[in-house]
């Protein structure tokens, strides 16, 4: 396509453009549903993609399957999985996100890895980072560096180091069992 600005507003609201792959500088979308979009800048209200490959996202009550871009923001939104740079979230879920700088409000991610993450009363299910700020923070598996505020979590970096040790002795003591009765049948 063209490299311009596609806005898709109002009057589009009623047309399902799932098939469609969207090209441009700038694309604001509202009311829509578009299967890739490809732009420096996208901004999306209402709307949902199966993929986004930008420089800069912006998501409004929105949900996306995939998105690539070095700056991602979104609120009341959605998201399956995350590449880039910068996730700034407020009140939004993502399935998995793979960033340098991460910061969630009030959202959930079911895996996040992060260099620096800040989290305020988020949740996540696995957070992996060098840097850990803020709270009150809710995560089954952390491994982290460094962790700076109020964190309730299932399984710590310590824990975690102390699981694999334990199933590892398990796993050998099944095996050591397991070869005596063998050696025995023979």
């Amino acid at each position: 396509m063209s490299n311009q600005s596609i806005p898709l507003e109002p009057e589009a609201q009623d047309q399902n453009t799932a098939g469609e792959e969207i090209s441009a500088d700038a694309a604001n979308l509202s009311n829509v549903t578009v299967g890739k979009v490809t732009a420096e800048l996208v901004r999306m209200s209402n709307s949902a993609a199966n993929q986004i490959n930008a420089t800069e996202v912006e998501l409004r009550s929105s949900a996306a399957a995939q998105v690539q871009a070095e700056v991602v923001t979104a609120t009341s939104a959605a998201i399956g999985m995350v590449q880039g740079q910068s996730l700034d979230l407020s009140q939004t879920f993502v399935g998995a996100a793979q960033v340098e700088k991460a910061a969630l409000e009030g959202s959930r991610a079911a895996v996040l890895y992060a260099q620096v993450a800040e989290l305020h009363d988020s949740q996540a299910g696995i957070l992996v980072a060098k840097e850990v700020h803020g709270g009150p923070l809710r995560t089954a598996v952390l491994l982290a560096g460094k962790v700076e505020g109020p964190v309730e979590t299932i399984v710590d970096t310590p824990r975690a180091m102390l699981a694999g040790l334990s199933a590892g002795i398990g796993v050998g003591l099944v095996l050591f069992v397991f070869q005596l009765l063998m050696g025995r049948r023979k």
